[in-house]
């Protein structure tokens, strides 16, 4: 694919190793998110595939009726994409496509996994999915909210005003399925998080870390930044290192 490319498509950066890195966005976020990254990654001679998962790069409303079983589907399709010129993969994702990167670990390509602010468990986690029970019955959609101190930090960003309710459950759901699934997990992991999370819980990085059956494992907390910090440089630099160490 060329590399001049819309903020909202999918991209492919073609590396000169047989190694390749599979990037997922976030939700409710687009695939350009990821691009300074895969530059990066790509730098290092990595090919970099960054897939954009249903529902986004569009509007709001095409999250609607979207499962969290169909970006799970998305993201399979994109890891057999990235198969065509990579034979070993390293999958990574910020928030829910991190969730997603863990789920792909079974497959035999994929040598290590990086989720960045994946959760397993959020700060009032029992609370929000009764919370969007309730909001479900009395709205289709939520106007997103972010505190003063949030909007400072995650500056201008192009994402989805606000958000289908039903899409928020979906993403509910898929933490519980991962949380449920870290047993399954074998391949090594390097577990990212910003230590000033207003979303996710402290306690999800070690959920993660105590769950999985991985030899190799490591917690890094990614200092001052809010839950998406997949711009910050050093967490690049963090995911090049262990992607050669491994």
């Amino acid at each position: 694919m060329d590399k001049k490319i819309d903020n909202n498509k999918p991209f492919l950066l073609r590396g000169d190793s047989e190694t390749g890195v599979l990037l997922l966005h976030g939700w409710t976020s687009p695939a350009g998110e990821l691009r300074p990254m895969a530059d990066f990654l790509n730098s290092l001679g990595y090919s970099v595939y960054v897939p954009l998962l249903r529902g986004h790069g569009t509007c709001p409303e095409d999250l609607l009726g979207v499962k969290w079983q169909d970006w799970f589907e998305d993201a399979e399709k994109a890891l057999e994409e990235l198969k065509k010129c990579s034979s070993s993969i390293f999958v990574s994702g910020i928030s829910m496509g991190g969730n997603l990167a863990m789920m792909l670990a079974e497959d035999e390509s994929v040598a290590g996994i990086m989720p960045m602010g994946a959760s397993v468990k959020y700060k009032f986690h029992s609370v929000d999915k009764l919370v969007l029970v309730f909001m479900a019955l009395t709205k289709v959609y939520r106007k997103k909210y972010y505190p003063p101190w949030v909007r400072k930090k995650m500056g201008k960003r192009d994402v989805y005003p606000h958000y289908p309710v039903e899409s928020a459950r979906e993403i509910m759901r898929l933490a519980d399925a991962t949380r449920k699934f870290l047993p399954e997990i074998t391949k090594p992991i390097l577990i990212m998080q910003s230590d000033a999370d207003h979303m996710v819980s402290k306690k999800s990085p070690q959920i993660i870390f105590d769950g999985v059956k991985s030899k190799t494992k490591e917690i890094f907390w990614v200092k001052g930044a809010y839950h998406v910090f997949a711009q910050e440089r050093k967490v690049w630099e963090k995911i090049g290192e262990f992607v050669s160490r491994v």
